[in-house]
């Protein structure tokens, strides 16, 4: 062989090596494990932020262990550029290839707030702030500040939240999370209404709102639910008061301690259904779907009267007539007062 040939023969083996070598680097840059640790971390992408700055957040939480393969591998797939922003878990599996089409795709953090059936606004409000990483941005406490903050078409924003779980992600806010349920309560309410029975006592969907928040008040048995709103409902047809403790509780606020007395229910509020004929003027908690359905599709019949039972169960008794009422009453308060009587003995 000439020594041209053997000069040609030479530099095809020293690509063929160089060509080896860059292949070797590439796959050690997309599939070396990042060295992340033992356990799954989180790492922010800020808006804007240059590739150069991504490795350095995971260089500095002590996620990568050679910074460099991470860039090699952002340039090998040609994805450098298209990093987008949001929260990422990184694993302790994660290779760079994988972490990197994460981050690609947008595969963020989702974190979750669950919005509880029966919660007053004020409960609500007290729950946000623990919703890490939501961001507090609402001053509001009470639903008339609520309802200006959020500019919502209603001037008192209780009963307006949907009671769900909702994901939210880094950067969203808390005015974001409940615009969200705000939005899904009117979608609720709307189809809940458009197949309400015929001859409801109620003029509108924001009725309906108010007494689905009262049912949601008065049981945690699904399956009561109907039965009470027929019972509500065939009161309010009847022009007779309603005569619930949750509107009379509502409308006492902060002065309510935990025990309702004859004094309460004789105080006249514009919650207090034991004074004051008529559905009360705003909702009084956040009601779920069931309560929603309940105060358009209540059960027919005679029951007017109803009270807890004495099992105490949480369960109700219920009753066509004041008699049988009084009866399932002092059967209620004689248990109870036996059941204080064993606490005092037990003492």
């Amino acid at each position: 062989m000439t020594r041209k040939g053997r000069g040609v023969v030479a530099a095809v083996a020293a690509a063929a090596l160089l060509t080896l070598a860059v292949l070797y680097v590439a796959r050690l840059a997309l599939e070396n494990p990042l060295a992340a640790g033992s356990a799954d971390r989180t790492v922010v992408v800020e808006p804007g932020d240059s590739l150069n700055a991504v490795v350095a957040r995971l260089e500095e939480s002590e996620m990568l262990q050679r910074p460099w393969l991470f860039k090699l591998a952002a340039y090998i797939t040609g994805t450098a550029a298209s990093i987008q922003a949001g929260e990422y878990r990184v694993r302790a599996s994660d290779t760079h290839h994988l972490l990197i089409d994460r981050m690609v795709r947008g595969d963020v953090v989702q974190h979750y707030f669950t919005i509880i059936e029966g919660w007053t606004v004020n409960e609500l409000m007290q729950a946000l702030p623990a919703a890490e990483p939501l961001v507090s941005t609402l001053k509001a406490q009470d639903p008339e500040g609520l309802a200006r903050e959020l500019e919502l078409a209603h001037s008192h924003a209780e009963g307006w939240f949907f009671p769900d779980t909702y994901a939210y992600t880094h950067g969203e806010t808390d005015a974001d999370l409940l615009l969200r349920a705000h939005g899904l309560m009117q979608d609720r309410l709307q189809a809940a209404w458009a197949e309400r029975a015929p001859g409801l006592p109620l003029d509108d969907p924001y009725e309906a709102l108010i007494l689905a928040s009262v049912i949601e008040r008065e049981t945690g048995i699904d399956a009561e639910r109907p039965v009470i709103a027929g019972v509500l409902a065939r009161r309010l047809e009847r022009r007779m008061r309603l005569q619930v403790d949750p509107t009379v509780i509502y409308g006492l606020g902060r002065e309510y301690a935990g025990d309702i007395t004859r004094a309460h229910l004789r105080e006249d509020t514009p919650y207090n259904t034991y004074t004051r004929y008529g559905l009360p003027p705003t909702p009084i908690s956040l009601p779920g779907e069931p309560s929603l359905r309940a105060a358009v599709q209540p059960v027919p019949g005679n029951y007017l009267y109803y009270v807890a039972s004495a099992d105490l169960d949480g369960s109700h008794v219920f009753n066509e007539t004041l008699d049988g009422h009084n009866a399932a009453v002092a059967m209620l308060v004689q248990s109870q007062r036996a059941r204080n009587g064993r606490t005092a003995a037990a003492e």
